[in-house]
This record gives structure tokens, C-alpha cells and sequence, in this order.
């Protein structure tokens, strides 16, 4: 490095000094919160169910009926969706470099995009499932002509990587609309928290969508550089506005369409339970 000797204080100086370029700023953006429509939609069901016995019993036998019964598995789904989703969004917490939008509103659609992480290895368009059983592919098919099913708990779960198609398409579609020009590399993952994955061979992909676990997702969003810090910035910026958090369902709609068809009460596994829950109300639930 080229410097000058000063006699007179006898010090050195560097004629320049390079400096380390400086981070970028953190855009703020609207990145969401983890499993919050899933949460919204198990409250909704609650409201819905209290609202059916509120209705024909009163309120003063609202927490006996449900002292009493439980959650039909169809309601509780919901909460056991969203807490995956809030342990993934923790795991994913831990990583420095990237930033991750949570429970995304794809505009036109009902549905909603779970995570989208924008790290040094691109964009990742993030499925979480909360599922018991062991994660697998089986050929259902022969030598000659094999037919490959993703399996989770004996059930062919096939249709999960099926229907990431739709979400990377309208990530593409979001960095498209704005000249994002090259693309980068984009990559569907099914990630299945506290999931049973074999000790041999556990599969990582299925008909291209990356099969992860929360711990080994952490690895995938960081095994290359194909983005810098400045572009992870820019990228996250451009999908929080193209794709903002879902809305907010409004519960009190919710409980006024409380006389929809759909099972309400009988998700007891206790016979005795199920008795009592059968004699109270019956009403199902849509």
C-alpha cells in the first residue's frame, strides 16, 4: 500500500486508505407474522363453534360443552399448521444474511404463501407442514415405467409439490412486473417441521420441490453466494409490496355464520365423551 514517511513526527501515512464498504440499511418492510392466518382461522372456527351451542343452550353451557368435547381434528389442524409455521420462522430467526416474509396474500387467490426467504442462495418459496409419519418416496409403479409418490405417514401426500407451482409462479410473476433482470434462481421447498425422516437415504427432492426439515432448511438458503446484501435488500422490498401479508379475517363475521353446516363438537376419541357430545348438540360444521 503506497505511503509517505513524515520526518517530523515520524509517523507513517497511508496516501489511501481503503475502507471496507458499508452494509446496507435493512429496508422496512412489512415482513409479516408467522402462521397468523393459520391462528385466524382455528379462532375462527372456536368463535363459530361457541357460537352454535351459545345459540341453542345459552352461554352458561358453553364451557361445559366444551369441558366435555373437544376440537374436531378439521379445527384443530389449524393450530397444529400454525404452530409449525412459528417454530420454523424461530429456526429461521437464528440465520444471519437473510430475510424471510411470513404468511403472504397472493393477489387474485385464496391462498397464501407460508414463508418466502430471500438469502445468499436466492429466493425460496417456503411450504411448512406440521405432519406426523415418516417422510418418503415409494414407486408405486414398475422398472420400466416407475411412478414415484411422496408419502408422509402412509399417505400419499403427492400433490404438496404440485402445488408449489402456483406460489413460485407468482413470485416470478412479482420480480418480473418490475424488471428484476436476471432472474434469480428460485426454489419451491416443502419443509416439514418435527418431521420422521428415515436414517438411510432420506429423500431431499421431489419433482424439483427441495424436501427440508427446519434445521436442514438452514443450510440450503446458505450454500451458495448467488446473492449479495444489497440485492437481498431490493429483493425483499420488491416481494413484501407485490405480496403483503394476508388480511386479516374478521371474526365477528365469523360467528354470525355460525349456523353453517360442519361438525362442531363430536372430536372426542373418548367414547363416553363422544356420548355426552352426541346427547348435547350434533351440528355439523362446513
Amino acid at each position: 500500500m503506497p505511503a509517505v514517511w513524515d520526518r517530523a513526527t515520524k509517523t507513517m501515512h497511508c496516501i489511501e486508505c481503503p475502507t471496507a464498504p458499508d452494509a446496507p440499511d435493512r429496508l422496512p418492510v412489512d415482513e409479516g407474522v408467522a402462521g397468523a392466518s393459520a391462528r385466524r382461522e382455528h379462532e375462527r372456527l372456536l368463535a363459530k363453534r361457541d357460537a352454535v351451542i351459545n345459540e341453542r343452550y345459552g352461554r352458561r353451557l358453553v364451557k361445559v360443552v366444551r369441558a366435555v368435547t373437544s376440537e374436531p381434528q378439521s379445527t384443530r389442524a389449524w393450530a397444529i399448521g400454525a404452530k409449525g409455521e412459528e417454530k420454523l420462522a424461530a429456526a429461521l430467526a437464528g440465520v444471519d444474511g437473510l430475510r424471510a416474509l411470513h404468511d403472504r396474500r397472493v393477489r387474485g387467490t385464496r391462498g397464501n404463501i407460508d414463508y418466502i426467504v430471500v438469502a445468499p442462495a436466492g429466493v425460496f418459496v417456503v411450504d411448512a407442514k406440521h405432519y406426523e409419519g415418516r417422510i418418503e418416496i415409494r414407486n408405486r409403479g414398475w422398472f420400466l415405467r416407475p411412478d414415484h409418490r411422496l408419502y408422509v405417514g402412509g399417505r400419499d401426500k403427492s400433490r404438496l409439490a404440485r402445488d408449489m407451482a402456483w406460489q413460485v409462479e407468482a413470485v416470478e410473476s412479482a420480480l418480473r412486473a418490475v424488471g428484476v433482470d436476471p432472474m434469480p434462481p428460485i426454489t419451491p421447498v416443502l419443509c416439514f417441521v418435527d418431521g420422521e425422516w428415515p436414517l438411510i437415504s432420506p429423500p431431499d427432492e421431489f419433482e424439483g420441490v427441495r424436501l427440508e426439515s427446519e434445521r436442514s432448511i438452514r443450510k440450503l438458503v446458505l450454500r451458495s453466494h448467488e446473492l449479495h446484501a444489497a440485492m437481498i435488500e431490493r429483493l425483499t422490498a420488491i416481494l413484501a409490496a407485490a405480496l403483503p401479508p394476508k388480511s386479516a379475517i374478521n371474526l365477528s363475521s365469523s360467528a354470525a355464520a355460525a349456523s353453517d353446516t360442519g361438525t362442531v363438537l363430536d372430536g372426542s376419541t373418548n367414547p363416553m365423551t363422544r356420548l355426552i357430545a352426541g346427547w348435547i348438540i350434533a351440528v355439523p360444521e362446513k
